[in-house]
Order: structure tokens, then sequence, then C-alpha cells
């Protein structure tokens, strides 16, 4: 991808991005490390190809972005946008630069999965950085590992920021039989497609936090039918395997997040109000 965009280490983006390091790439383009001229910051740029979906879709976020602009991205728990900007017809995108993902961080800290104490502040940062969105009409739409940032993975406890609003939604924009975001993170009602609102994003922070605990995806699968029957299987006990240290609060708070029915489903603002973080130690803080 970064060869079809003639994108390499020095080239230079708009007037004062020099790229330092391809970061990664996707279906839309790639997200570069770059060198700001003007301030001398380092920030992750994120170059979208000049296809018209993918135009489209830049554009999209670029709007859901400056509705976020009134948000604190660091009490909130949401990645700093610094604007965007032409290179030729390509539109790019500005970001503070994080550490890594969570997808990676689980990977370097601890395959097999979290403990609950590393777990506990990335589940309230979480859930505020919803609540936030939530608040404001937005579905994030997309809450998976790879869009959860770590800030300083040498910091603790952890502090995690929400990235990536390409497929993100106002909810009042929402129609009938849209899909969105990842196959394996998406609630039962999104694949059915049958109406859906802002609880999908609690389905994904579930098994998104199911996925930190153990190191397993809960509902895997190369179809729509394939993670339709596995949730139906497990119909609504995603919990029965987990390790004993996870069965009490964190257990009852997942399952509350995965409930089969969206309108029982608990909300970010009750994620956060839930007694799992009341057993927390006082004096622990989550940023």
């Amino acid at each position: 991808m970064a060869k079809e965009l003639k994108i390499k280490k020095g080239s230079r983006l708009g007037n004062c991005h020099v790229v330092e390091d391809i970061l990664g790439e996707g279906s839309f383009g790639i997200v570069a490390k770059c060198r700001n001229t003007e301030t001398t910051k380092i920030e992750a740029v994120k170059v979208n190809k000049s296809e018209e979906g993918v135009l489209e879709v830049a554009m999209d976020e670029i709007a859901i972005l400056k509705r976020l602009r009134r948000l604190n991205p660091d009490t909130c728990n949401i990645v700093q946008c610094n604007g965007f900007f032409f290179d030729k017809e390509t539109i790019c995108l500005s970001f503070e630069l994080l550490d890594l993902s969570l997808q990676d961080y689980l990977q370097e800290k601890n395959p097999r999965g979290l403990t609950t104490r590393e777990l506990r502040p990335i589940l309230h940062q979480m859930a505020t950085a919803l609540s936030h969105l939530h608040s404001s009409g937005i579905i994030h739409a997309d809450l998976k590992p790879p869009n959860v940032m770590v800030v300083n993975r040498h910091e603790q406890p952890l502090k995690v920021k929400l990235i990536d609003f390409g497929v993100a939604r106002l909810v009042s924009a929402v129609n009938q039989g849209d899909w969105m975001g990842t196959l394996h993170y998406s609630a039962p009602e999104m694949l059915l497609g049958v109406p859906f609102n802002e609880s999908v994003d609690i389905w994904a922070l579930g098994l998104l936090m199911v996925e930190l605990a153990t190191g397993c995806q809960l509902y895997p699968g190369k179809t729509e039918y394939d993670v339709l029957r596995f949730i139906f299987e497990m119909q609504g006990q995603p919990c029965d395997d987990t390790p004993a240290e996870y069965q009490h609060g964190f257990c009852a708070l997942i399952k509350s997040m995965l409930s089969l029915d969206a309108g029982r489903r608990i909300t970010a603002q009750e994620v956060l109000e839930h007694r799992f973080f009341r057993e927390s130690t006082k004096t622990q803080t989550f940023g």
C-alpha cells in the first residue's frame, strides 16, 4: 500500500509533515509516523487512498472528529486529532502518536490473558470513552483491540485511548440493515439486519474484555452465519469457562454487556457505576 501511494521514509506529506516510518496499512491506506516541521512534534498521520469510496469515508470521519473537538481527549480517553490536510488529492488526518495497540500489548505482556488488576483500568477508560461518545449521539461501531491504543506501555495503571472513527456514525443517521465494523465484534442485531443503536458498542466492549481476559476471541467465525451460530449456541453464557478470578464482579458485568436483548444491555454509564469498580482499591486512578 505504501508503494501504491508512493510513500516512504523521507517523503513529505502536505507542507510540513516528513515521513519517518510506516506504522500500519489497511484497506483505507496507511498510517505513517511523521515529524511536523512547524511544531517539531512527532505525529501519526492517516493517509487515505484517493478513491471515491475511501474519500467519502474520510470526509465522514472528519465530520465525526469535528464533533468530538469539545471533548478533552485525555479525560475522555479518545485520541487527540490535530486536524487534516491535503497532499495533492489525498486526504491526510493527523493524530497524536501513541505507543502500541491493545492487540500488540496483549501479545507482548501475556497472550493468555491479563489479570483483573490490569483489566479494571482498561474497562473503566473504554466505558468512559463510550459514555462521552454516546452522550454526543455517536456510535463508534468498530471497537476492537487494534482500535484501542496504549499511551505508554511502561506506565501503570495502563492509560488507553480509543482511535479510528472511520466507520463511526451519528445514532440519528443509522439505517436499518446498515452493517459496519468488524465481524467478530458485531452485535447480533447488527448481523441480523435489524435496527440497532449505540448499545452495539457495549457488546463489542464486552467481547474486547473477554478477549483481554482469556487471550481468545469469544465468537470467531469466517462468516456472519458462523458468528451468529456461536452467539446463539452460547445463549448468553459467555463466561462459563472463564478462570475463577473473573467469576464475580467482572463476569457479572461482562454478561450484562453481552445481553442478546439490546434493550436490556447495560449502558456505558452503568458500566462505570458497576460494583466491579467499587471493589478496586480506592487509591487507584484511571486517567
